[in-house]
């Protein structure tokens, strides 16, 4: 909601509270506000995608448009998740044990290497595949750099964002699953030399060819 003025915010608030919908009088009313006034913020908010709308007929005169939030417009509203996410992880990784937790990491990390937008292609050169890998990781949130590795041949990606950093203290076979979205993702084989879990600086995957696909 950082971008909205704060009468469109107050309007998305309104009508999360409102499933009904609100027309263009009864939003002047809430906000205080004239008609015209009302009338520029919903339509900024249309432009958004933020706000739909749906006709309906009365008796006489013409239908009357009740403004509705979008789905959207619903998920400007600030979600928190970590905490869901960190409660399952850390049950499963006890349900499971230690070789049970890394399988099922590795398993999701395959699925979730299938499911990325941009693919990697086999096909292409090492680096770039390697490029495109930090780029994905980046949209999950990884802070991830691509560096050169010690030998030739070698790469590193390091990211200084573990995405699950108080689970894997406790559960270090989650880290898993870094390993095998970067394996599973470039083709090629990754070693974790350091580990942010572990008290490391950074989680430092190096890279190389001898893995490739």
């Amino acid at each position: 909601m950082k971008n909205l003025h704060d009468n469109q915010r107050k309007i998305l608030e309104h009508l999360l509270g409102h499933h009904e919908g609100a027309s263009l009088d009864e939003l002047a009313a809430h906000l205080a506000l004239t008609r015209t006034a009302v009338q520029q913020h919903v339509l900024r908010l249309l432009d958004f995608g933020y706000l739909t709308y749906a006709d309906t007929k009365g008796a006489v005169g013409r239908p009357r448009r009740r403004y509705l939030i979008s789905d959207e417009g619903i998920d400007t509203f600030p979600k928190k998740y970590s905490w869901l996410a960190n409660a399952i992880l850390a049950q499963l990784a006890s349900d499971l044990g230690p070789g049970g937790a890394r399988a099922f990491m590795k398993n999701l990390a395959g699925a979730v290497a299938a499911s990325l937008e941009s693919p990697v292609s086999p096909a292409d050169p090492p680096a770039q595949r390697l490029r495109k890998v930090t780029a994905l990781m980046n949209d999950l949130g990884y802070r991830a750099v691509l560096k050169p590795g010690e030998a030739p041949g070698e790469a590193a990606i390091e990211a200084v964002n573990c995405v699950y950093h108080s689970v894997a203290k406790v559960h270090p076979e989650l880290c898993q699953f870094d390993v095998s979205l970067i394996e599973q993702a470039s083709g090629m084989s990754v070693h974790l030399e350091t580990c942010i879990a572990k008290g490391g600086a950074v989680c430092r995957f190096c890279v190389s060819k001898a893995g490739r696909r």
